[in-house]
């Protein structure tokens, strides 16, 4: 397993990596190093640069071979927020449509980008257990709306919040059987879980959530839609002229790199993290704390939990800080607000328990004694905050 370089000094537990995932030090180390050898600009005439461009169409054609696509598939970009934007506005401005579909668990980029785009979006619910079902898709399609309006559906694999996995590949069928394209918000799940390439008509990684850093992310298409891929930014010949700009090369080589490591670690860091987020879930459970989504297929990194017993969360969420414990509320574009999670509300929870949330989520350098020590840590926290909690 990769070595991480100790997360940070002030840090003693770090489960917050459906947030970022700690910078994976071989990755890190490997392209830095490369690109302290050649920082030539891509696009110049020199051999160097020529390398440079080369190395670019290596790491696009291994991501695509990984994914079972054409190179031409994997579009490079900076943000997650970005590649979002720049899947919807290629899908958006295929036709005058009016409308999109999306479930109610999608990430805030998804929801602003569609609206920004000037689509309407029709919500699909969520059941008490934070799944999206394709009923309500059907009934949705056999509803007033006309599936000519409709740009495409798009549903998040899977929740950063809940963790919760969706049925992609059953939605995908309502929808392309009318002819609609289906996206997928996909990073959150990948690395985490296989993903359904065949099911989807478009949709997104991002490399700080894979151990990369900031600065990288992908739009993906699927070959039946690479023609209506729409320039993000015009000036030059980037990304086949659909982005122009100066390459990321550091960006871009830990992305692709740290998705390949997570891809050849999935299965056995998967058994790991469920066996200690059942040990988890099993301790808060039997002090009061419901998991939200428990009952659905779900990451096996991700833990939310909701403290319904508890007025306080300032003190609970001061006594993790303290002890050097790093976990959020829910989104990380959300957390510093405190407002109730969007989520929870959609699935039923009420506003004072949608504000009573943490997510505890792991990864690829997440240990055994991580879970323990939190454990720990909450035990006499939850007796002074939680009374009537069974400890």
């Amino acid at each position: 397993m990769p070595e991480s370089p100790g997360v940070y000094s002030l840090i003693m537990i770090y489960l917050d990596y459906n947030a970022t995932h700690p910078p994976i030090r071989s990755v890190f180390e490997a392209n830095w190093k490369r690109y302290l050898e050649n920082p030539a600009n891509p696009s110049g005439i020199s051999v160097a640069s020529q390398k440079n461009q080369s190395f670019i169409d290596k790491n696009r054609k291994s991501m695509a071979d990984a994914l079972g696509l054409p190179s031409s598939s994997v579009r490079f970009a900076s943000t997650g927020t970005e590649a979002t934007y720049w899947l919807v506005r290629s899908f958006a401005e295929r036709g005058p449509f009016k409308r999109c579909i999306l479930s109610s668990c999608e990430h805030d980029a998804m929801i602003a980008a569609c609206r920004d785009a000037g689509l309407k979006i029709e919500f699909l619910p969520l059941d008490a257990s934070g799944r999206t079902s394709a009923s309500d898709l059907e009934d949705l399609f056999n509803s007033e709306s006309l599936p000519e309006e409709i740009a495409f559906v798009s549903v998040i694999h899977a929740s950063n919040e809940t963790g919760v996995i969706q049925p992609v590949e059953q939605l995908s069928e309502l929808a392309r059987a009318r002819g609609i394209p289906f996206l997928s918000d996909t990073i959150q799940s990948a690395g985490k879980i296989p993903l359904p390439v065949s099911s989807l008509d478009g949709f997104l990684i991002n490399g700080h959530k894979l151990g990369a850093g900031a600065g990288g992310s992908a739009a993906i298409y699927s070959q039946k839609y690479i023609d209506s891929i729409v320039p993000l930014y015009r000036g030059g010949l980037q990304e086949d002229e659909t982005r122009a700009g100066t390459e990321n090369l550091m960006a871009i080589g830990c992305m692709v790199d740290a998705f390949l490591l997570q891809l050849d670690q999935m299965d056995a860091k998967s058994e790991r993290l469920q066996k200690w987020h059942e040990s988890l879930e099993q301790f808060l459970e039997s002090r009061g704390v419901i998991i939200a989504g428990k009952t659905s297929p779900r990451l096996s990194n991700t833990s939310y939990t909701i403290f319904s017993g508890m007025d306080h969360m300032d003190f609970l969420l001061m006594g993790l800080d303290q002890a050097g414990i790093v976990c959020s509320t829910g989104s990380s574009c959300k957390s510093r607000t405190r407002q109730p999670s969007r989520v929870l509300l959609n699935m039923g929870y009420s506003e004072k328990e949608s504000m009573q949330a943490l997510r505890f989520s792991s990864g690829l350098d997440s240990s055994e004694n991580d879970f323990q020590v939190l454990m720990d840590t909450l035990e006499p926290i939850l007796k002074r905050l939680m009374p009537g909690a069974l400890v």
